[in-house]
């Protein structure tokens, strides 16, 4: 029988909705019961870990609000880390970012969070798009790409609304967020057709 540590550790692992770390805790769990001399029991979770793997979790999409419709992009990312072409630095950088959400039941143990927000920065075809991919497929989640220069409208609280509606999805749902454009926020405030409406935002 599968020991206290590793029910728990499965549990925790499907509340954070962290597929990877859910078929680790569950092939310890097979390794486990080989041990103690049960190797079908062992063999048959093998398998049912070998299936899900094959199989893009798309049971876990949660529909967004039709208000949203078109200001959100959702995609199943097929880019692995081996296809990012950056300096080894950067790449060192986002390898971590990924290990630490793998991880993030130990650093819990030590009252450390794991890193969810990066500032993605360059010019335009620089990867940061490409990025977001990478880690959407390393971290097995769903990339969502926030769409900002249709997010930002003229209408007083219109845009604020429909933010406050997108990090509501955001805490509901695990995933891989993009704020694509995100300068249209801060970048055209001063415009004539503004009217206070990102002064507001930020």
């Amino acid at each position: 029988m599968a020991t206290a540590e590793q029910i728990k550790s499965l549990i925790r692992s499907h509340l954070s909705m962290n597929a990877e770390q859910f078929y680790t805790s569950a092939l310890q769990i097979a390794a486990h019961e080989a041990r103690q001399g049960h190797v079908a029991l062992a063999n048959e979770i093998k398998g049912m870990v070998d299936q899900a793997r094959k199989k893009p979790a798309a049971s876990n999409v949660i529909a967004f609000p039709q208000e949203l419709s078109g200001l959100i992009l959702t995609e199943q990312s097929a880019r692995p880390l081996a296809s990012l072409v950056v300096d080894e630095a950067l790449k060192a950088r986002i390898e971590r970012v990924i290990l630490e959400f793998r991880q993030q039941h130990k650093l819990k143990k030590h009252g450390l969070d794991h890193r969810r927000k990066l500032l993605l920065a360059g010019d335009p075809g620089t990867g940061k798009t490409m990025t977001a991919q990478v880690l959407a497929t390393e971290l097995k989640q769903f990339l969502h790409i926030i769409q900002m220069d249709r997010l930002v409208t003229k209408f007083m609280g219109e845009t604020g609304a429909k933010l406050r509606q997108i990090f509501e999805r955001m805490r509901a749902m695990t995933g891989v967020y993009l704020f694509d454009e995100f300068d249209a926020i801060g970048g055209e405030r001063d415009l004539g057709n503004d009217v206070g409406e990102m002064r507001r935002v930020l």
